[in-house]
This record gives structure tokens, sequence and C-alpha cells, in this order.
């Protein structure tokens, strides 16, 4: 029997040139969705840590909320001159003397029978004109329902702040 052998020629080099592109390709492509796989399973995994981290916030912060009132103060000297110190976080139960404590650079008060007498705000103090004539601090609320400012109903240091209420001090002339 007589072998016939095949003689067949090689691949050409343009074969050959595009098995190596076709090659050189594939690698690069597996190389590169792994790497995005890979990458894409740590962004996963940072953003379940991020969610949990945040999920701990938010419990903090709500725990926090229960514990703080947020308020807004003024300071309206009677010249013109109005101070506000808005979102004014204090420690629930803050009365509006603390109120004035915390955001006054300095405050004279005494207490007396009624509760705590505010003098003088940041060097503005009270001054009598006449025995029935002066200018005095007095306190006010907002009442959001009536849409006005409402006189203090008792001595600022007896007045719990609820969270949301807005207090103003005005220096006034009073006469009787």
């Amino acid at each position: 029997m007589a072998r016939v052998s095949a003689n067949r020629p090689g691949p050409s080099l343009l074969e050959r040139v595009l098995m190596v592109v076709l090659l050189v390709w594939a690698v690069s492509a597996s190389s590169l969705a792994a790497y995005n796989y890979l990458r894409a399973e740590r962004l996963a995994s940072d953003i379940s840590s991020l969610s949990a981290a945040l999920g701990a916030a938010e419990s903090e912060l709500r725990d926090l909320r229960a514990r703080v009132v947020i308020v807004n103060v003024g300071i309206d000297y009677g010249n013109g001159t109005v101070r506000w110190f808005n979102s004014t976080p204090l420690p629930k139960g803050a009365t509006v003397l603390k109120a004035l404590l915390l955001v006054a650079n300095r405050v004279e008060y005494t207490y007396g029978s009624w509760g705590a007498y505010v003098a003088s705000i940041d060097g503005v103090a009270e001054k009598k004109i006449a025995p029935n004539e002066g200018y005095s601090w007095l306190w006010y609320i907002y009442d959001r329902e009536k849409g006005a400012w409402i006189l203090g109903p008792v001595a600022s240091d007896q007045y719990e702040l609820p969270d949301g209420s807005t207090v103003k001090w005005i220096y006034e002339h009073w006469k009787f």
C-alpha cells in the first residue's frame, strides 16, 4: 500500500498575524473581565459596609434627636440691630434662659420670687427713665397658629422650649 502524503502548505503570514491578534485580544478581554468582576465584588462589599455604617449613624442620630431640641433664638437690641441664632441645638428640657445664655456673649440676671429676671444682654442694660417708665428685656415666643409674637407667659428660666420653637428677646420701652 502506498502512502499518500498530503503536502499542505502551513498557515500564511496573514493567518499567523490574525491568530496572534485574536489570542492577544482574548487574553486581554478575559483579563479585563476578571479585573472588572473583582472590582465590582469589592465595590459591592464596600457598599454593604457603608450601608451598615449609615444605618448605625442614623440610629445614633435618632437617639441624639430624642435628647435634643432645635430652636431659633433672636435678640432685638431696640436700636434696629437684631441677631438671630437659627437651628440652635439645646438639650431637651432647656429653658428660654438657657438658650439665651448659650447664644449671647454676656447676660446679667437675678433670681426673684417670680423666677429669673434678665437685666442686661451683651452690655445693653435695663434703664429707668422715671418711676413708671423705662427700658427692659422681655422675651416672646412665636405662635405659628396665630402668626404673632406672644409675650412669655412665665419667667424665662421656667419655660421649657419645645422642639422647633422660635423665641426673641426684645429691649423694649415700657410705660404705665
